[in-house]
């Protein structure tokens, strides 16, 4: 069961209230705490991160893409949080024991190239399997392309996505067929 404060903190994080945030770790909040139904703090964070990316798909469908500049206003906040908890010590090795996936991943399905790039600056491994034995650049490109890395056909792809599989293969992120 959550403390009251852990409960605010999950509530700061959907609500994406940085003040709230900000106030909690201060009063000493450790972030490294798993909300039973969640998952851990870090999961929380990303299922936000899948609503500005779902928000940026939707407008792709509408013939209506958001401007660099409008996915970067409306990034930034949880950007902010990301960079928040990160210097708050919250563990971003942590995968979610139902989903088996962690921040990383969350990341990359969300084509949110600088979460992705500042997990990596942070060490997380890029090379993590899931149950499946499926590294997170195989798993990635079978979610967006249903095919391994090395057979996506480029022309097909949005750029965040593109952006994110180069980058995470830039970094040493390998396809599992290139680990077994």
């Amino acid at each position: 069961m959550l403390t009251a404060q852990q409960q605010l903190f999950v509530q700061a994080l959907e609500e994406l209230n940085i003040s709230q945030i900000k106030q909690l770790l201060a009063d000493g909040l450790n972030p490294n705490f798993v909300d039973f139904e969640k998952g851990p703090v870090i999961s929380v964070w990303s299922d936000g991160l899948f609503k500005w990316w779902e928000e940026v798909c939707e407008a792709y469908e509408a013939g209506q893409a958001l401007s660099a500049e409008q996915k970067q206003e409306k990034l930034a906040i949880h950007l902010e949080i990301l960079d928040t908890l990160i210097a708050a010590k919250v563990n971003l090795h942590l995968w979610d024991a139902e989903e088996i996936y962690g921040p990383l991943w969350d990341a990359a399905s969300a084509a949110c190239v600088p979460a992705v790039q500042r997990l990596l600056d942070e060490n997380v491994d890029p090379n993590t399997k899931d149950e499946d034995g499926l590294t997170i650049l195989s798993s990635i490109s079978d979610l967006f392309f249903d095919c391994d890395f090395d057979e996506i056909n480029w022309a097909e792809a949005l750029e965040e996505e593109k952006q994110t599989l180069e980058l995470l293969r830039s970094r040493g992120a390998k396809m599992s067929k290139e680990l077994n």
